[in-house]
């Protein structure tokens, strides 16, 4: 499916806030509602757009502490069941594919250290394949989003030196 501007107009409000009503953004990109509402659901049926969901504070939800958990596996016929276990896994937010080491690395959120110790002892090495894992805890966080770069980014201007 091939998009356009106004494709993408949308798709950045609707990313930056998805309660927007149609008709404001409607207004915002120069269409009607029912041109709006049509846009949407096609893009919602090629799977650029994969659902609407509100976004928790976990910190607000007792889950302060976030950790980067690497996972080696003991061998690559183990990879699809550690993925399918893990899709059980609230807790497990992210989880990548990597080169190096480690076949694997989890974002994992949990109340405390001592819940993401049994966290990992209980369900990340109980997981058939894992042969080891190496955890780094946050400290602190200075940048999350979801949002992605589809229009261009603004940038501010440099001054222009000695004229």
């Amino acid at each position: 499916m091939s998009i356009d501007e106004i494709d993408l107009r949308i798709l950045d409000m609707l990313q930056r806030n998805g309660k927007l009503s149609q008709a404001r953004i409607a207004g915002a990109v120069g269409l009607t509602t029912p041109s709006v509402n049509e846009r949407i659901k096609k893009m919602e049926r090629h799977g650029m757009i994969k659902g609407f969901v509100a976004l928790l504070d976990h910190e607000k939800m007792g889950l302060p502490l976030t950790a980067y958990v690497d996972v080696a596996l003991d061998h690559p016929r183990f990879e699809k069941g550690f993925v399918d276990d893990l899709e059980k896994l609230l807790s497990v937010q992210e989880c990548h594919y990597l080169a190096g080491d480690f076949a694997y690395r989890l974002k994992v959120k949990a109340a405390d250290p001592a819940a993401l110790a049994d966290f990992l002892q209980r369900r990340i090495l109980t997981i058939r394949g894992v042969s080891r894992i190496q955890a780094q805890i946050s400290l602190s966080s200075k940048k999350e989003s979801t949002l992605l770069p589809l229009m261009p980014e603004k940038t501010e201007k440099e001054p222009k030196s000695g004229s």
